[in-house]
């Protein structure tokens, strides 16, 4: 049973920082444009998370470690 919280993001910037924070699940909690839906994908796909359908948005997981940032 997986009872990790999911933290809503209200855009693509705060999607990135909660990631980048170490958030294991965001669930991506508005109308997000492909453009944008494919750079995250390409991003964090290559870092192994996975994006998923949820109920009303998708949501971005990422497994077992932080990942910092690049700055």
């Amino acid at each position: 049973m997986d009872i990790t919280m999911v933290i809503k993001a209200k855009s693509l910037q705060d999607a990135e920082e909660l990631l980048h924070s170490g958030v294991s699940k965001v669930e991506l909690a508005y109308n997000i444009g492909s453009d944008d839906f494919f750079r995250l994908a390409s991003r964090w796909c290559d870092r192994g998370a996975r994006i998923t359908k949820g109920h009303h948005h998708f949501v971005v997981s990422v497994k077992g470690f932080a990942i910092p940032p690049n700055d």
